[in-house]
Formats: C-alpha cells, sequence, structure tokens
C-alpha cells in the first residue's frame, strides 16, 4: 500500500465500517493479529483490519476498495479461523485484511435437511447446535478451526469415506463477488462457480455462508490409543498391512465406510511415541477393521500393549471427539504443514522408509528451542472418491480409480526465530526426498499428483495437482466472475492459479 493512498483508503474502509476498523499501535489491533495459527501469521502486519459483521458491509468493502487493489495501491488479505500456518495466506503486509470472524450464524432448514453456516464460524459451534437434533455434517476433526478455510481448501472429516471430501457436503455458496454484487452458487445457480468453490480456495470472491447437507448422527466410538515404544516396529509392520485396503475385503477403508483412521508419529518433550487415532461412526465398539490397532482379537496374531493412561478410546459424540483433537493443537506456535500423496499399489515399505528418514531429520533438529515434530499417515479410500464424484464435482476432480491414497503430512513446531531457516531447509530436503523415493525407487511411480490444500507446503504448486482440464474449468470460472482479477492480483494469499492468461480478452497475468 502507498503510503500516499493511506488516508483514503482509511476513508473508504470507516465509510463502511465505522470504527470497526483497525490500526497498528492499538490494543485491539495487537490482539486480533496475534491470534493466528501460527507465529507466521501473527508477524505479518496489515496497514489496516476491517471488521464486518454482515453480508452488507462485506459488500460495502470490496466496492470502496476495488479502485485501490485493482489500480495495485491496495492488496487484500480474508481471513476466516487463521489456521493455515503460511505467512501471507490469511493476512497481508502493509494492505488490508478483511477479517471474517464477526460473520456470525447456524441455521438449520425447516426440514433439517440442510445448515446455513456463515463464514466466521469455528466448528464446535456447528457441532454444538446440530447434536441438539441428533444431526452433524461432514466437517473438520479438529473442532477450533474455521468452517470457510477449511471448506474452500477441501477437508477431511471423520465421515469421509461416506461423503467425500467435508467440501462435497457443501450444497451452496453466498459470495461478494469482486462487483460487491451478492450471489449464490449451488448445482443449479451458478454450478461453475459452485463446482470452483469446492476445494478453489479464495481465487473467486469472498464467500459469506455455506449451505451443507446434514445427516443424523448416534454414537460414535473411538479415541486415541498411545502405543509403548518397544512396539513401534511391528506397529509399522501392522500399518503396511492395514494399508493393502484396495484388496476385495481388505481390512480398512472400502471393506467398513463408518471407520476412520489417522496414524501418527510424533517427538516432544524428549520423547518419540506412536498415536492412532480410530473412530467407528456407528458406534460399533471394537469393529474388526480396528482390531489390529485397538490390540483386541488381533487378525495378525498380535498383542500390542497401550500406555493405558493415555488411551482414550470411548463412546462418545462427534463434538466430544473433534474437542479431544483441539486439545491437541496450539496457536501461536512457528510451525507448518508440508505433504505429499502417494497412490497405494501394493508398494507398502516406502511408509517404513519415510519413517526411518523422518526419525533421521529429528536427531537434525531436534536441539531446535521448543522443537516438536510429527509424522501423519492420512487415508483417502476409493469409498470416499467415489461418493466424492457422485456429489457434483469439485475442483479437485481426482479420479476414483486412483484410489486409495496416502496423505503423508510432516509438522515440525518450535520457539526461536533463529531456527527458522535450518528447520525449513531441514524439512524442505526430507520433502524432496520423499518425492525422489516416490517417484523412482519402486516398482512403479507412488507419487500422486495432488497436493491436500490444507496441509501444503508455502512453495506447492497445489492447482497442477488439479489437473489441465480441472484448473481451465477454474481459470473460465474466474475469467467469468472477476474478469479483472481482483482475487488472482489483490488478494496474494493462499495457493492461486496459474500465473498465465486466463483467457484470450482477460488481460490477466501477461
Amino acid at each position: 500500500m502507498t503510503s500516499s493512498k493511506k488516508p483514503q483508503i482509511l476513508t473508504a474502509l470507516t465509510s463502511v465500517l465505522g470504527d470497526a476498523v483497525l490500526q497498528p499501535g492499538s490494543t485491539e489491533y495487537e490482539k486480533d493479529n496475534s491470534s493466528y495459527f501460527s507465529a507466521f501469521e501473527n508477524e505479518v502486519k496489515p496497514s489496516f483490519i476491517a471488521k464486518p459483521n454482515n453480508v452488507e458491509q462485506v459488500q460495502g468493502l470490496v466496492r470502496a476498495l476495488r479502485p485501490y487493489v485493482l489500480s495495485g495501491d491496495c492488496e487484500l488479505a480474508i481471513r476466516s479461523g487463521g489456521h493455515n500456518p503460511i505467512p501471507g495466506s490469511a493476512n497481508v503486509q502493509g494492505g488490508v485484511t478483511i477479517d471474517m470472524r464477526g460473520l456470525k450464524g447456524i441455521k438449520l432448514s425447516d426440514d433439517q435437511s440442510v445448515v446455513e453456516i456463515a463464514a466466521g464460524e469455528i466448528w464446535t459451534p456447528v457441532y454444538a447446535e446440530l447434536e441438539k437434533y441428533g444431526l452433524t455434517v461432514a466437517g473438520a476433526r479438529v473442532g477450533h478451526i474455521g468452517v470457510a478455510g477449511f471448506l474452500l481448501g477441501g477437508g477431511l472429516s471423520i465421515f469421509s469415506s461416506q461423503k467425500g471430501f467435508a467440501c462435497d457436503s457443501v450444497v451452496e455458496f453466498q459470495v461478494v463477488l469482486a462487483s460487491g454484487e451478492v450471489v449464490r452458487a449451488n448445482a443449479e445457480e451458478n454450478a461453475d462457480l459452485w463446482r470452483s468453490l469446492r476445494g478453489g480456495m479464495n481465487n473467486f470472491g469472498i464467500v459469506t455462508s455455506f449451505k451443507m447437507k446434514t445427516f443424523k448422527s448416534g454414537p460414535i466410538w473411538g479415541g486415541l490409543i498411545c502405543y509403548h515404544p518397544d512396539v513401534f516396529e511391528e506397529l509399522f509392520g501392522l500399518i503396511d498391512c492395514v494399508c493393502c485396503f484396495p484388496q476385495e475385503g481388505g481390512y480398512y477403508g472400502d471393506h467398513d465406510k463408518d471407520t476412520h483412521l489417522i496414524y501418527r508419529i510424533s517427538y516432544g518433550f524428549g520423547q518419540k511415541a506412536m498415536t492412532s487415532v480410530v473412530y467407528h461412526t456407528r458406534g460399533e465398539e471394537n469393529p474388526p477393521q480396528l482390531r489390529d490397532f485397538t490390540g483386541v482379537e488381533s487378525t495378525l496374531g498380535l498383542r500390542y500393549r497401550w500406555i493405558d493412561e493415555m488411551c482414550t478410546m470411548r463412546t462418545s459424540t462427534q463434538l466430544d471427539f473433534c474437542e479431544e483433537l483441539s486439545n491437541f493443537s496450539n496457536d501461536g506456535l512457528r510451525q507448518f504443514w508440508a505433504s505429499i500423496t502417494l497412490a497405494h499399489k501394493g508398494e507398502t515399505g516406502i511408509l517404513e522408509d519415510i519413517y526411518d528418514e523422518w526419525d533421521r531429520t529429528l536427531e537434525k533438529l531436534k536441539d531446535a528451542e521448543g522443537f516438536t515434530f510429527a509424522l501423519e499417515f492420512h487415508f483417502v479410500t476409493k469409498s470416499m472418491l467415489e461418493n466424492s464424484a457422485k456429489a457434483g464435482g469439485n475442483a479437485m476432480a481426482i479420479p476414483p480409480s486412483d484410489g486409495p491414497l496416502i496423505i503423508v503430512l510432516i509438522n515440525p513446531a518450535w520457539s526461536l526465530p533463529e531456527d527458522d531457516d535450518r528447520i525449513f531447509k531441514g524439512i524442505e530436503n526430507l520433502m524432496a526426498l520423499y518425492r525422489q523415493w516416490a517417484i523412482n525407487d519402486y516398482s512403479s511411480s507412488l507419487l500422486h499428483p495432488y497436493i491436500f490444500a490444507n496441509y501444503a507446503y508455502k512453495e506447492d504448486d497445489v492447482f497442477a495437482g488439479y489437473g489441465q482440464e480441472s484448473v481451465s474449468m477454474l481459470r473460465e470460472t474466474s475469467k467469468k466472475y472477476d474478469p479483472e482479477g481482483l482475487f488472482q492480483r489483490g488478494t496474494p494469499g493462499g495457493f492461486k492459479l496459474p500465473k498465465e492468461s486466463l483467457g484470450s480478452d482477460s488481460g490477466l497475468f501477461v
């Protein structure tokens, strides 16, 4: 933002919001700008934070700021929960950050089939409200993250094998376009925008609410199992076997769409731990598909020892389970995510190789102050991709025949900025090695082009993994609804469409 334009931009903001515009130096500004998930976002300093609390104010902001954005005098950021750790993803240095957390509301339709959720909500109150009616939605597994960023990035849910990506349950978006017009996007009206926003992130407008399909939800059985260190090797043998779920009657995933599994190896406070997060969404206790992990009647003839005081297996609700995972997430740390996606083709040794190299990287970095380090495996089953396709299409456009997939997630956190460079470099080297192995070191290439946007690294080319046909569709959508490129050029945060012309007459990125 040019200093000469700041007074005019401030006037434009206050003409819409009055005193709901925060400036550096005020207590309110410092509190708001230090409330992101990552320290890297907290360290970005916008010139102004705009805090609308209704759709009309969002419209007014877009119209008032539009000339300054298109002239290059101002850049925008759009914040909902602020959970993406990439610096600049939901904040903007020297620009205007539109903080959407004032837009609240959870409204169930008369027939209880759809719930409309305002863009400023997080998942905990959504589940709490729906639980009153015996209902839920395919939302986040962690309760305190924002609804908007999660859904626009795709989203994984404990119900994903039944429902697809979380975004596939969105039947309608309310969107403020670059013109300031408010539109509804669904399967009948603005259907191209509807599909594009399902995983297309912040490239097309400012979403102000989401309508999602609801469904009945009863008791869920699940929780966390933490294992003794002396069974690490056996457990890795187990996950190799369990990942062989393409076969008929295989263990996890397609054999029982009601199971959900996350596998996590972590380091903190000088100790390593292995944890399974398991759920059966119909509430069946110790279902056959999860018994290898629970240690009950193991089909492999193995009986693993839990750390009993850290085991939380129980029958409970989605609200309770998402609150449990929220307790393992801390805001304000120097932290980020990086991930790759593997196509599972029967090659299982790569998972243990991934763990071994993670362990070697840990040895190099663990002397950093406050260092913690996690390696997680998240599973995208064939049934999840099939149900995703049946839901009307999304920006990711992953063919069901590509499944099953394994998302390999790396998550470091630490305390001091002087360790930034070596940790970023260490993780970049680790991920480069993983990609090299997945492409070259097994009988067939295991690296899948898809990168899960919610867990992507700052240097990733997320849209390259969506495929040419999908990217062409997204470009046409951007050209149609934002022909001057306000959300491409003027909103630099997040993952943007490839920087080339969006059409022969658009003039963008040329």
